[in-house]
């Protein structure tokens, strides 16, 4: 389930989607983090599903006092607008759900987003 950071989920039609490969040496992750910092792309949600490995962390995208008290969790979204783009920065492994109805993933990826990056995704997700 997509958790907005505001009021109401963002319509991100027609963008293009970058999503890591979880996998060995996290190249993947390293790639969307730097693309996230560098171009100060801002948080606009997060998905809540028991499909991956609970965790949380310090900010890291933190660049003042203000800001480094805040959480990172598992599945971030964020969203460059002037560019069309959104990115799903996973930080950690898909795993084995429980619940039947979430191993289809009930955030599938809209048919009106490009997918940019993202070699190793599970079939679920399309």
């Amino acid at each position: 389930m997509f958790v907005p950071c505001g009021e109401s989920a963002p319509d991100l039609a027609g963008y293009t989607l970058l999503m890591p490969a979880v996998s060995v040496g996290n190249v993947g992750q390293l790639a969307v983090d730097l693309i996230i910092s560098t171009l100060n792309m801002c948080k606009i949600g997060y998905f809540y599903t028991d499909c991956l490995v609970p965790m949380v962390g310090n900010n890291p995208y933190a660049t003042a006092e203000e800001n480094s008290a805040e959480l990172s969790t598992n599945a971030e979204v964020y969203s460059l607008p002037s560019k069309k783009l959104v990115a799903l920065q996973l930080r950690s492994i898909f795993i084995k759900c429980d619940d039947p109805t979430a191993s289809a993933l009930p955030w599938k990826i809209p048919s009106s987003w490009r997918l940019l990056f993202g070699s190793g995704l599970p079939p679920a997700l399309f």
